[in-house]
């Protein structure tokens, strides 16, 4: 266990999928007081870039200083993995916590909430609508709830401002086994190249019939539990159509829209903007 910025952190193994080890970095409060909750957090990436511990330190410190443990979890990444086998690891990672979390990290209850960003928003909107134990809230962060949206299956203008990525770069970031939480930068390329290309949706799912199966009807979004949301007015990569439409469906819901051209606008502006927006959403959890 390593301590800093007025937490703790522990790395814990957490499940296996696929033959894959999935991990979960756990961010516990340091000072004396209540414990409110934990909050279960799925990182960005298309499902197919990215990793658990990308979520700036201000806001760790900002949720862990107010009483809430953070338990960042891996799940498997496309194309190696496919929506199925990612959505069976991320509902045994949940349902893991529900039986055995508390125990685990020594934790007061096992209260919870699901929080993503960008692709972890849709991830855990999917999940609070399916687990076992529904969560108290959910945290959406520029995420979507659904992957038939026309702007998802078609050559992205925002992408395609950017040198094409060739067939063979693709390729050589492909590896023949499964993976998750994957840092290297490199690999934003591959889901750059799906946007270019217009088939994001069939890279990561494998079989476009099914794309419906994982999208959530406004009878689904209806009985999400209280839910925050927050998105950027002109962002470019997930139209903020998706989180005007989540909180037009679920109906205890937040929408906190933010003057900004950046999707991930909480990593690009921290301090113009980020810590404003999880200032709102811990209070947003103390009323909750």
């Amino acid at each position: 266990m390593s301590k800093g910025f007025g937490y703790e952190s522990a790395t814990i193994p957490v499940n296996v999928i696929d033959g894959q080890q999935l991990y979960g970095t756990f961010y516990h409060p340091s000072k004396n007081g209540a414990y409110k909750g934990t909050i279960l957090y799925f990182h960005g990436g298309g499902m197919i870039f990215g990793h658990r511990e990308d979520l700036p330190q201000p806001y760790i410190s900002l949720l862990t200083e107010n009483g809430y443990g953070l338990l960042a979890l891996d799940y498997l990444l496309a194309p190696e993995s496919k929506l199925p086998a990612i959505m069976q690891g991320i509902s045994q990672s949940i349902e893991w916590f529900i039986q055995e979390g508390a125990t685990a990290l020594n934790l007061d209850h096992a209260e919870y909430y699901l929080m993503g960003r960008s692709a972890g928003g849709y991830l855990a909107l999917y999940h609070a609508a399916h687990a076992s134990t529904k969560p108290r809230g959910v945290i959406a962060f520029y995420g979507y709830y659904t992957l038939s949206d026309a702007s998802f299956n078609v050559p992205s203008r925002y992408a395609l401002q950017y040198p094409q990525v060739s067939d063979q770069m693709m390729d050589s970031l492909i590896v023949k086994q499964p993976i998750a939480s994957e840092p290297s930068k490199q690999r934003y390329l591959l889901y750059l190249a799906a946007r270019q290309r217009g088939n994001w949706i069939s890279f990561i799912s494998g079989n476009q019939q099914q794309n419906r199966d994982y999208d959530l009807t406004k009878e689904q979004l209806a009985t999400l539990p209280a839910t925050f949301i927050t998105a950027a007015t002109q962002d470019p990569d997930v139209p903020v159509r998706q989180s005007k439409m989540l909180h037009k469906f679920i109906p205890e819901s937040e929408l906190h829209l933010v003057e900004s051209v950046e999707h991930d606008f909480d990593r690009t502006q921290v301090d113009e903007l980020g810590i404003e927006i999880y200032s709102r959403l811990v209070k947003w959890l103390d009323n909750n």
